[in-house]
């Protein structure tokens, strides 16, 4: 019921400003301290048709109604910027009993971008409810995370950059799912080439504990570029080596690989662009088990006019799971072992259709389609879903 309450406030909030803002200047921005600080009020309401709630072979769809409001609060002024928000999101499934949550989440970073050394802080909170491929069920957790950015330019043509983190994953409601805490620190030379494109090479340390007392320790060496890659084609790439220790030898074997990451865009014409992603990484899943995934996709869209575009966009990956670990969550009893060989194939689709009437409200119809083709017959399953978003930012 207060969920149910929640989303009602907020449809009639988003509908009021709709309704009421007009075509130039619908919304007001607050902004104070002679224009330094800066706040924003967004909320947001969907509708939703989900064929797989659990991303498995044997789950039911449903409908989804799902409501958020958020508030950010920008300040820049002096050396140090602040970016910080807070939100609350539900959602309430139609007929699937129990799955109904409300999630809050809280971001606060502090950044420098002038001076010799840059960089950032960045603290997170935040509570998710999501259907895990990996585990092949829905899950309930809380995520922390707390980052170190910095860059320092060392002589003319030579900068450093590198990050402290951690990230932590405690599940709320089930046994059988480990939580997750993983400690990154990783460090990049880069060599401006020319004016157009810089050269690196980094080296990167993650570990990562789960509450079963196991651990792995990942490291990874790589070459990069960033900047303009080919004529019409901006952004980065990065290949490499990376091998994962696990601390019982014993058991699990030391695992070898290449790393990848990459992110570039290339804009056809004016109202055309088109982007595409790839990366290679190793990770820890909640279910206990090393997995080695690469992914790839590729996104096109059109701006038709300033208040309509369409975008389209296709997506493939493969997930390998590693060595003996990793269990199959299943209730009721204790989980099997999964064993190794288990391997992931997925692809995917999706396209929308996007309204903006003014920079305050904007509407989305997006419709999505996933396929995941699995060696265990419990993951191999397909999930389509469409979703109606109406956005409204004060």
């Amino acid at each position: 019921m207060e969920h149910r309450r929640t989303f009602r406030a907020a449809l009639a909030l988003v509908l009021a400003v709709a309704i009421g803002c007009a075509p130039a200047h619908g919304l007001v921005t607050l902004n104070f301290n002679d224009g330094h600080d800066h706040v924003y009020v967004t909320g947001t309401v969907s509708a939703s048709r989900d064929s797989n709630v659990f991303a498995n072979s044997a789950s039911p769809g449903d409908f989804v109604y799902s409501s958020s409001l958020a508030a950010e609060y920008i300040r820049r002024a002096g050396w140090i910027g602040v970016n910080a928000n807070v939100s609350v999101s539900g959602s309430h499934f139609a007929t699937i009993k129990g799955q109904d949550f409300s999630n809050p989440s809280f971001g606060l970073e502090f950044t420098k971008q002038s001076g010799r050394t840059t960089g950032s802080l960045t603290l997170s909170a935040a509570r998710s409810s999501q259907a895990d491929s990996a585990a092949n069920m829905r899950t309930v957790s809380w995520g922390y995370g707390a980052a170190l950015n910095y860059a320092y330019p060392v002589i003319e043509r030579f900068k450093l950059a590198g990050q402290f983190g951690y990230s932590g994953t405690k599940y709320v409601g089930n046994s059988n799912l480990v939580n997750l805490g993983t400690y990154t620190a990783a460090m990049n030379m880069f060599y401006v080439y020319n004016t157009e494109r810089d050269l690196s090479a980094g080296y990167r340390f993650r570990r990562t504990q789960t509450s079963t007392n196991e651990s792995t320790d990942d490291h990874n060496f790589s070459l990069g570029m960033s900047g303009k890659l080919i004529r019409g084609l901006n952004g980065q790439v990065s290949f490499g080596y990376q091998f994962r220790v696990p601390s019982n030898r014993a058991i699990q074997p030391v695992f070898k690989g290449f790393s990848a990451s990459g992110a570039t865009a290339y804009n056809l014409n004016r109202k055309t662009s088109i982007s595409a992603q790839i990366s290679k990484d190793f990770s820890t899943t909640s279910a206990d088990a090393s997995v080695d995934t690469m992914a790839a996709n590729l996104v096109a869209q059109y701006a038709y006019s300033s208040h309509w575009g369409v975008s389209a966009g296709t997506g493939w990956g493969r997930s390998s799971f590693l060595g003996q670990g990793g269990r199959m969550v299943l209730d009721p009893g204790p989980p099997p072992v999964l064993g190794a060989n288990r391997q992931d194939d997925f692809m995917n689709w999706d396209a929308s259709l996007n309204y903006s009437r003014n920079e305050h409200f904007k509407v989305s119809f997006t419709y999505s389609w996933f396929k995941n083709v699995s060696t265990l017959a419990y993951a191999d399953f397909v999930r389509a879903s469409w979703n109606i978003n109406l956005n409204s930012r004060l």
